[in-house]
């Protein structure tokens, strides 16, 4: 073919070469894409490694270090901060902290301090392979372990009515889960997402999410089955997990029920998802404690 004929070739067919050509680099582009999210999805979801880089704080002197028997003859490990003697609402908070953190880490000490400046006792740990706790981190490893510290609490002769479910962001997924399988005196949800797949399709809304999710912690479909007080705390300006996450969760909860909507998106980088209702505890001592039925005060 000489450079006349190929010069003289339509237009066109160069064109749709090209559109083709630049469909194809889309379409590989995307399927090593939804090949990436399926292949990749455990370390998508729990953002574990990162919490065993993160420093260590110091224990308070009024908290104490503790080994968690956990499924299958692990450990969890974990500390109790008891509340002051004069200042005791007799409740403890199990609490299940947020992604890609350890519950050593000098904040979270700092929400502990929080909730035990309220009253409330609290029992804080490490999932599996979060922090020092060894293992990897998995859905139904998540229930395991959470059931595991409620055990732990029950042991130690805490009634279960005595005893509040804490989740934070992460947490509020097995949170929501163990308010379905045990007794407690109340549920927290603070950061809370309606299941996982939801907050994928709000991050990648062009990936088919929803169909590629195995891991799912469907907590607006188990809130009905909940039958205990819920609290729905969420900061407005939340960037991790959206505010209208929490509106819907509290729209699916069982009464009692009490929704805190808070303006914090200032504590943080992330519009107060991970520090905007333990900055602001004295805003949940009301609504707490009307479910719990006992007075709460910052002290």
């Amino acid at each position: 073919m000489t450079e006349a004929q190929i010069n003289n070739k339509p237009r066109g067919s160069r064109w749709g070469r090209r559109v083709a050509w630049g469909l194809l680099a889309v379409a590989l582009l995307y399927g090593g894409a939804v090949v990436y999210m399926k292949t990749h999805e455990a370390d998508l979801v729990f953002v574990a490694q990162i919490s065993r880089l993160r420093p260590v704080g110091q224990l308070p002197d009024v908290a104490t270090a503790v080994a968690l028997p956990g499924p299958q003859s692990s450990s969890l490990f974990a500390y109790v901060m008891p509340a002051k003697a004069d200042h005791d609402s007799g409740y403890w908070v199990l609490h299940l902290h947020g992604n890609s953190v350890s519950a050593f880490q000098e904040e979270q000490i700092r929400h502990a301090q929080q909730m035990s400046a309220l009253g409330l006792s609290v029992l804080s740990f490490d999932y599996r392979g979060f922090g020092p706790t060894p293992g990897e981190p998995s859905e139904q490893g998540l229930y395991d372990d959470a059931a595991a510290a409620w055990q732990w609490l029950r042991a130690r002769g805490v009634p279960a009515d005595r005893i509040i479910i804490w989740g934070h962001s992460l947490g509020s997924g097995p949170a929501t889960w163990l308010a379905t399988q045990q007794p407690a005196a109340a549920l927290v949800l603070f950061g809370a997402f309606t299941s996982i797949p939801d907050v994928g399709a709000d991050t990648y809304p062009y990936m088919p999410v929803r169909e590629l999710a195995t891991i799912h912690f469907a907590s607006l479909d188990r809130l009905p089955q909940v039958h205990i007080p819920v609290l729905v705390a969420h900061t407005r300006a939340d960037k991790v997990v959206p505010y209208a996450h929490g509106l819907k969760l509290f729209a699916a909860a069982n009464e009692p029920k009490r929704l805190l909507s808070l303006d914090a998106d200032g504590v943080d980088r992330l519009g107060g998802h991970v520090n905007g209702l333990y900055e602001n505890m004295a805003l949940l001592a009301a609504p707490l404690g009307e479910l719990l039925g006992v007075p709460l005060h910052l002290q």
